[in-house]
């Protein structure tokens, strides 16, 4: 790895590169589930962890109205620039003030993988809100993970991993594990219900690299 740029998602002590990196990422071409979700929830859409639009660009353009968030101001910048029509804020999402609730809240990355973020999230709720978020797949890291991805230290609880973007760029990446079979007293603690939950459906749950949950608040 002598010579490749490294860089850390980091939203507490940005780093430049992880803006720089994800500028030259390719627009996401599959955007289930969000775009379902989308579709059936009361418009505009709170998308937490909206990095360089790779996601919120495409979703703009099948007509879905977004408030995007995120605590990069790389991250931000490039938002700003894609979608000028946009409302944008930039802050961490447990920092987050917004006047009004929302019908869905999307996270399409692995961000809330602590109950204190989760229940930060779920603070944007309308009543009857689903708050829809992708976590990584502890089942996947524990077989090994796939090419380009690097498992250098694992327990229960977390892990620590490199992955490669390119033949120049390796992101380094802490990451809060929160196993699928515990999801439903993970969101229980945050006062949330699980209304559904599903991995890639081409590979089922224990072998998709993360998995899918929607959520909606308990009582």
């Amino acid at each position: 790895m002598a010579g490749m740029a490294r860089v850390r998602d980091d939203p507490r002590h940005p780093d430049p590169g992880f803006a720089e990196l994800y500028r030259r990422l390719p627009d996401a071409t599959d955007l289930e589930p969000w775009l379902g979700l989308a579709r059936t929830a009361p418009p505009p859409v709170l998308y937490l962890g909206a990095g360089a639009g790779r996601l919120a660009v495409p979703l703009a353009a099948a007509g879905v109205e977004q408030v995007l968030v995120d605590a990069h101001p790389g991250m931000v910048a490039e938002l700003r620039h894609r979608l000028p029509a946009a409302e944008v804020h930039q802050a961490l999402i447990e920092d987050l003030r917004l006047l009004r609730r929302f019908g869905l809240v999307i996270v399409p990355s692995n961000i809330l993988s602590s109950q204190a973020l989760v229940g930060a999230a779920a603070s944007h709720l309308a009543p009857a809100g689903r708050l829809a978020f992708e976590l990584a797949n502890p089942h996947w890291l524990a077989a090994g993970a796939g090419p380009g991805f690097r498992i250098l230290e694992m327990d229960r609880e977390r892990a620590r991993v490199e992955v490669d973007y390119s033949a120049e760029t390796v992101q380094e990446a802490e990451i809060e594990l929160v196993w699928p079979e515990e999801i439903e007293d993970f969101l229980a603690n945050a006062g949330l219900r699980l209304e559904r939950m599903k991995g890639n459906p081409e590979l089922g749950l224990e072998e998709s690299p993360s998995y899918f949950v929607v959520a909606v608040q308990a009582g």
